[in-house]
């Protein structure tokens, strides 16, 4: 299967050549077609020129930033996916820019195919933008984002701890709409990309052992921010859009991004983080084996009040007496 970069033309932009060179021979690798730049005076005035469908860039250079070249291919018309490299002490500049609207970003040092693995999906998710964008987006959304759910089921096949996490969430609060009145089609919809701001989480952050780094920690609070902008400028419709941007809030208003509490917040936001939170429940981790339906059962009652709300956990444990098999 072709690489999602086969054929890609590629702006690269470091002040470091070395960096800049490495970064070239692996998506050329890959199939790219590569220009590299050192300056970022340089690499806005060949960014100005379009026909980009990638950036990765530096944060910080001479003659103008990393931000700037991000701000500036945002406002061409046909604007490429972006990729931030970051310094180990500027990885708090890599998040905003994140939150501007890039597509991912490394830390240096970094492994080559680290680039490349960022960069495909940069690219898979602009590919889905404009798709979005030539057709009636209300019409095409729902099978848009059925092909982001599957981008992020093969983000979870790289991590043994999360294989399974999405399309058992969406399994779940199938059932679980059913009992609480809400649009099980919507809710199945979010669930299979409930997730995708995580993308943003470069793999080997996640999976390094011992305690997280800050700006990692803090990426994932805003997890849900970003994959409910991402959904959003997919065609996502509101309630999709509320049922990610809230699904790790918190019924005593200790979760986030928000601060939400009880009845603040969504209906459908709090079914998805309650369903969300079972196939956490049900899914083993470095720390503990994966938990049986009764030990699931008793953390749900242990967290009636405090982080699900009532009705979610009276129709979350009912669903389990009934059928034990969602859990699987």
């Amino acid at each position: 299967m072709p690489s999602p970069l086969a054929g890609r033309h590629v702006l690269v932009v470091d002040d470091e050549r070395a960096i800049a060179a490495l970064v070239v021979r692996q998506l050329e690798r890959a199939g790219a077609t590569c220009v590299a730049a050192h300056s970022g005076s340089e690499g806005l005035e060949l960014l100005a020129a379009g026909g980009f469908d990638l950036l990765v860039t530096d944060v910080q250079m001479p003659g103008a930033s990393g931000l700037d070249l991000l701000d500036a291919a945002q406002r061409l018309p046909d604007p490429p996916a972006v990729i931030i490299l970051a310094a180990p002490g500027d990885v708090a500049g890599a998040v905003g820019a994140l939150e501007r609207g890039a597509d991912g970003y490394v830390v240096k040092p970094f492994q080559p195919e680290q680039v490349e693995r960022e960069a495909a999906v940069a690219t898979e998710l602009r590919a889905l933008r404009q798709t979005v964008a030539a057709v009636e987006v209300q019409r095409q959304a729902g099978p848009v984002l059925l092909v982001l759910g599957e981008m992020v089921s093969a983000f979870e096949r790289t991590d043994s701890f999360r294989v399974g996490h999405s399309s058992r969430t969406a399994r779940l609060v199938g059932v679980l709409a059913g009992s609480l009145g809400l649009d099980g089609e919507r809710l199945v919809l979010a669930a299979r990309v409930h997730d995708i701001g995580m993308l943003a989480v470069p793999a080997s952050e996640l999976q390094r052992s011992g305690q997280l780094a800050r700006q990692t920690q803090h990426l994932i609070r805003v997890h849900p921010t970003l994959g409910a902008r991402w959904v959003e400028r997919l065609g996502a419709d509101r309630a999709v859009i509320t049922a990610i941007a809230a699904h790790q809030e918190r019924w005593d208003g200790n979760g986030y991004p928000g601060g939400l509490a009880g009845e603040d917040i969504p209906p459908i936001a709090r079914a998805l983080g309650t369903a969300a939170a079972i196939s956490a429940m049900c899914g083993a981790r470095p720390w503990r084996e994966r938990r049986d339906p009764a030990a699931v059962i008793q953390e749900l009652v242990k967290g009636r009040d405090t982080q699900f709300g009532p009705a979610e956990v009276d129709a979350a444990v009912e669903a389990i007496r009934v059928r034990p098999d969602l859990l699987a």
